[in-house]
C-alpha cells in the first residue's frame, strides 16, 4: 500500500493554475455594497478592520478585504520550492552556494580553491547614496588589471600559490560586479515596460493614421461618383453611347468593391 505523501513535502500540481473562485465576488456591486456597510456601522477602512469587525461582514464582502502583508520570514513556493522573502536578500549565502558547487572537486569533494565571497562596495540603505556606476568602472578595470597579472604569474609559475591568489581576486570581481548589476533589476523592468508602452502608442497610432488616409481615399472615391455620374460615355461599335442606368450603378458597385478590397485587403 503506497503511503501518502508527507504535508511538508512540495508538490507541483500545475504550472498554470486556475484562478481562485472568489475573484468572482470583486463586482461593482459588491464593491459599493462594502462602501455602504461600512458607512453604516460606522467601520474604518477595509485594511484597518480587526478580525472581529470582519467577521461581521457578509461572507461574499469578506473576499474583498485585502489581507495584511506577509512577513519578512513568510514562505511561498515558486515551481514547487518554497522560499522566503529574506532569501532574496542573501547574496552572501548565493555566493557560498556557487563556492560550494564550482570550486569542489566533482569526485574526490575536496575543495579546488579557498575562496569566499567578500563585498567590495558599501552597503547603502538607499539607491541615490551610492555611485554604483563609478563603482562598477572600477571593479571593471580591476578585473583586467588582475588577469594580465595573472597571465603573468601563470607564465613564470603556474603551480604556485601566487596564480590561485589572482585567482581568487578575479572572482571577487567579477561576483561583485554580478551584484552590482542585479541592483539594476528594478530600473531595467521599467525602462522595459516604457518601451513596451511607446510601442504600442507607436502603433495605434500608425494604425489611426492608416483608416485616416484610406478615409480619404473611399470620400475622393465618391467625390469622383458624384461629379461624374451621368457624364460617362464609352465607345462601342464605331460609335459613341451613353452609359445606361443600369450600366452605371454596375460600374459604381465594381468601383467600390474596389475600394473595399484595398481597405479590407485580400
Amino acid at each position: 500500500m503506497a503511503q501518502p505523501a508527507p504535508e511538508d513535502e512540495d508538490v507541483l500540481t500545475s504550472y498554470f493554475p486556475a484562478p481562485p473562485p472568489f475573484y468572482k465576488h470583486f463586482t461593482p456591486k459588491n464593491l459599493d455594497a462594502l462602501t455602504a456597510f461600512q458607512t453604516t456601522h460606522d467601520m474604518p477602512a477595509p485594511s484597518a478592520l480587526t478580525p472581529a469587525q470582519l467577521l461581521q461582514l457578509p461572507t461574499e464582502l469578506r473576499y474583498l478585504v485585502p489581507p495584511a502583508p506577509p512577513a519578512p520570514s513568510a514562505s511561498y513556493s515558486v515551481f514547487g520550492k518554497k522560499t522566503t522573502l529574506n532569501a532574496l536578500e542573501d547574496y552572501p549565502e548565493t555566493m557560498a552556494a556557487i563556492r560550494t558547487r564550482l570550486l569542489t572537486h566533482p569526485v574526490t569533494g575536496d575543495t579546488v580553491l579557498d575562496w569566499s565571497y567578500e563585498q567590495l562596495y558599501p552597503a547603502s540603505p538607499t539607491w541615490s547614496s551610492l555611485d554604483r556606476q563609478a563603482y562598477l568602472f572600477r571593479f571593471l578595470r580591476s578585473i583586467v588589471l588582475c588577469y594580465i597579472e595573472l597571465l603573468g604569474v601563470m607564465a613564470q609559475d603556474p603551480a604556485g600559490e601566487a596564480k590561485d591568489e589572482k585567482l581568487k581576486d578575479v572572482l571577487t570581481l567579477a561576483l561583485n560586479v554580478h551584484a552590482l548589476v542585479n541592483e539594476y533589476r528594478p530600473h531595467q523592468a521599467r525602462e522595459t515596460l516604457i518601451r513596451e508602452m511607446e510601442r504600442q502608442v507607436e502603433r495605434k497610432r500608425g494604425e489611426v493614421e492608416g483608416v485616416r488616409r484610406m478615409a480619404e481615399r473611399v470620400e475622393e472615391v465618391l467625390a469622383g461618383f458624384e461629379r461624374g455620374g451621368g457624364e460617362e460615355k464609352e465607345e462601342r461599335k464605331g460609335g459613341v453611347e451613353e452609359f445606361s442606368e443600369e450600366e452605371r450603378r454596375m460600374e459604381r458597385q465594381r468601383d467600390m468593391w474596389g475600394i473595399m478590397d484595398e481597405v479590407l485587403g485580400p
